[in-house]
């Protein structure tokens, strides 16, 4: 009797509320939810924070950076580990080199042709001179012949005799001098030649040095003792790998200088531009080390934004912080750090809650009857925001829409 009784009172429970729809606890639960929503303008203190994410740099270290090729982008061929131990003249990075010594094996044939075309010509040339010297003494020998003949008296001879052997002196000094002036045409011209086929040999010789010193350089060596840090890829913001494509100039490693303290890196959105200036201060705390956080001051801030990548519309300012406390033994470079910049209070604000701001080009306000208003906006912290224009004191507002 008694657990029919229990089963019908439990029946009618059911009834009552599949009959109530959910209605009744619905707002039974929706008022304190829709009461937590509300706010009312009021004035405070708020007490602005900039948090950033960035990582640790060294402030000197010594770059290992692509060097200047006949091609524009070099291919990584071999890298050492992140954080690797090396020793001076140890191999660091080394850059495809297949390019560079397959000209190679075309330059060392193109100065073997010039040393061959020049040794050539030095053969033809000094043939020619010869003959051309053979030739000038055989006219001066018959000068010589001429001038004895010619010197004999005429009353010696017959007067036709004499005339042929002043004539053929004449003839004697002319081919003299035309040889003459052709053999110097000719050594100005083999001496000029000559120096042509030799500057074509130098040309070929200093562009297989230079292969040769291009290929030298391909392998990047530690000038020092140190530890390897791998640089950051500029547009895929990851750390560079085996097999990417690397332009002239950009640092791939790094040998930092642990004798100096760290630095942190991190990057402002453009958005919050003016928000933090050189010489804020704040706390910069390592991800691998949560419970310690170490005073940090803005060093650098980068006057324009750039944009993170390539593909990518997001714009941001470099900033550059400087600890006041370094742990060589712990700190390395690419640790990730958490940095809080907190700026000047600003008391007697008017505040409302961070979420009854409607962010876009004009900042708005939800208001209590559902409505947006323009507001112009202060400085935030975590929780709330003050507004300059806009509202005044007891205005009610949402932190969300309905």
């Amino acid at each position: 009797m008694t657990g029919r009784a229990g089963f019908a009172r439990g029946g009618l429970a059911l009834v009552a509320a599949v009959a109530c729809g959910g209605a009744c606890g619905s707002d039974h639960l929706a008022a304190p939810e829709a009461a937590a929503r509300r706010a009312v303008v009021a004035r405070g203190q708020i007490a602005p924070r900039v948090l950033l994410t960035g990582e640790l740099v060294a402030e000197a270290a010594v770059d290992l950076s692509t060097p200047q090729t006949e091609t524009w982008q070099l291919t990584i061929r071999w890298l050492a580990e992140d954080g690797a131990v090396v020793k001076a003249g140890d191999r660091v990075l080394e850059f495809d080199n297949s390019t560079f010594t397959t000209g190679l094996e075309q330059k060392r044939l193109a100065a073997t042709e010039a040393v061959s075309v020049l040794r050539s010509f030095q053969d033809v040339n000094a043939l020619s001179l010869a003959v051309k010297e053979h030739e000038l003494r055989q006219h001066r020998i018959a000068l010589e012949r001429a001038n004895v003949q010619a010197s004999v008296p005429a009353d010696l001879v017959a007067e036709r005799t004499a005339q042929e052997r002043q004539l053929a002196r004449a003839r004697a000094e002319v081919a003299v001098e035309n040889t003459e002036t052709a053999l110097a045409a000719e050594r100005r011209a083999s001496a000029l030649e000559l120096q042509v086929k030799q500057i074509e040999l130098d040309k070929a010789r200093r562009a297989i040095e230079l292969a040769e010193k291009t290929i030298e350089e391909l392998v990047l060596k530690a000038p020092r003792d140190g530890i390897v840090s791998i640089g950051t890829h500029p547009w895929e913001e990851r750390r560079f790998q085996v097999g990417d494509l690397v332009p002239p100039g950009v640092a791939v490693a790094t040998l930092p200088d642990y004798s100096r303290p760290m630095e942190v890196r991190a990057e402002l959105s453009d958005v919050d531009d003016g928000r933090i200036a050189v010489g804020r201060t704040g706390s910069c705390t390592l991800d691998a080390y949560p419970a310690e956080a170490r005073p940090c001051t803005v060093k650098e801030l980068s006057p324009v934004a750039r944009n993170k990548s390539r593909e990518s519309l997001r714009r941001a300012f470099v900033v550059t912080l400087s600890l006041g406390t370094s742990d060589a033994a712990r700190m390395r470079p690419g640790m990730s750090v958490k940095v809080d910049l907190a700026g000047p209070p600003v008391a007697g604000a008017l505040v409302v809650p961070r979420g009854a701001v409607v962010l876009g080009e004009t900042p708005r306000v939800r208001l209590a009857d559902g409505g947006l208003r323009e507001v112009t906006l202060g400085p935030c912290d975590a929780q709330r925001c003050a507004i300059e224009r806009g509202v005044t004191e007891g205005d009610a507002v949402v932190e969300s829409g309905p």
